[in-house]
């Protein structure tokens, strides 16, 4: 998009990380949005991955309107819901507010968010993006999200490398996350709704033909590699991308909106608060199509 096309929005774009990340100013989701002012949005996402919007006082209506503007959105099945369907609301406090004490299955729930990983690539249909509202933030346990690009993470990785993983496909399975915490987490019916899947271990990002690994948390095995092996393989594939100068860590500011692109960053939670409240609001965007 031209800068004409910026200036016509009265949005700016600046980049937050070398590798990563970009902060929008200029917007106000609780107003409707143009068309080119989203043609911006949209922009910046793709070539930047991670989009921070403050101060954006939303409801989860407004959230949720301006989430299927890039598409067609998930709903949520499982037990940590909000009352909208297409809201999973993502809180350390139980229902009368008192915040999780360490060891509450709850809170263990929280915890599988502290691996890095891609939200919803354990679907046929992974998520294009998710879209995050901090409508509770810590004062003094910041509860940082860290963001690394696995665009990049691809990118560097030494040609003979990149051959090696062509072809290469993965499993991911949302039990097999939950089973590194707490098998007992979700009801056994919630986990038979969402089977382990195949995906490949490189993939292109559409909207810019960029290759891109597609590594997660989520992943249990690689196929026809020895199990132990292939999780190995995995882990110093997450570790690659998340080298601390690759990385960059939101602090949180209450009505921050931050949303990333699922199919090129992966993410994680760096601090579940023990003390103070911490509650947000998630909408995603479900994938276009199985992963090419």
């Amino acid at each position: 998009m031209s800068m004409a096309a910026l200036a016509h929005a009265g949005i700016a774009v600046s980049g937050l990380h070398p590798h990563i990340g970009a902060e929008i100013t200029g917007v106000d989701l609780r107003q409707p949005l143009d068309e080119t002012s989203f043609e911006v949005i949209r922009e910046a996402w793709n070539r930047h991955s991670v989009l921070v919007l403050r101060d954006q006082r939303i409801d989860d209506e407004q959230q949720v309107e301006f989430a299927r503007r890039f598409g067609t959105l998930e709903e949520t099945t499982f037990t940590v819901a909000a009352d909208n369907p297409y809201i999973y609301k993502l809180s350390n406090v139980d229902d009368e507010g008192n915040v999780l004490p360490i060891g509450s299955r709850k809170r263990l729930f929280l915890d599988v968010n502290a691996r890095w990983h891609t939200d919803s690539s354990f679907r046929p249909i992974p998520a294009m993006g998710s879209i995050l509202s901090g409508r509770e933030v810590p004062g003094k346990e910041h509860g940082d999200t860290a963001f690394a690009s696995m665009r990049v993470g691809y990118e560097t990785l030494p040609e003979e490398k990149k051959r090696a993983l062509e072809g290469l496909v993965a499993v991911h399975d949302y039990g097999y996350s939950l089973s590194l915490f707490d098998d007992g987490l979700i009801p056994q019916n919630e986990i038979d709704s969402v089977p382990p899947v195949r995906h490949p271990l490189v993939r292109t990002h559409p909207p810019t033909g960029l290759r891109s690994l597609f590594v997660s948390g989520h992943i249990e095995r690689i196929e026809g590699m020895p199990v132990e092996e292939g999780r190995a393989l995995v882990a110093e594939l997450i570790e690659w991308c998340t080298r601390p100068e690759y990385v960059y860590r939101h602090r949180w500011s209450r009505y921050d909106l931050v949303m990333w692109d699922n199919r090129c960053a992966l993410h994680r939670a760096t601090v579940i608060p023990t003390t103070e409240p911490r509650l947000m609001h998630r909408a995603t965007i479900a994938g276009e199509g199985p992963v090419a």
